[in-house]
């Protein structure tokens, strides 16, 4: 139960956080930018795990592959 609650805890601080940036953006550079800021923000945190994870799968390959060629 521990868990469930930190984890509820982390997105109602991520949701605060994230409003709370955009109304500052939104009033700093209008609304189109600060809509435009934060979805980039969002999308990026989404997708950064599973392209790290792609990139090393690349790079092992690649190595793994130059292992065999060489040896």
């Amino acid at each position: 139960m521990r868990r469930d609650d930190d984890q509820a805890l982390a997105f109602t601080l991520a949701a605060l956080l994230l409003t709370g940036t955009a109304l500052l953006v939104s009033c700093w550079v209008g609304p189109l930018t600060a809509f435009a800021a934060v979805a980039v923000t969002v999308i990026a945190a989404y997708a950064a795990p599973g392209l790290a994870r792609r990139l090393a799968i690349r790079r092992a390959v690649r190595q793994l592959l130059r292992d065999l060629t060489q040896g």
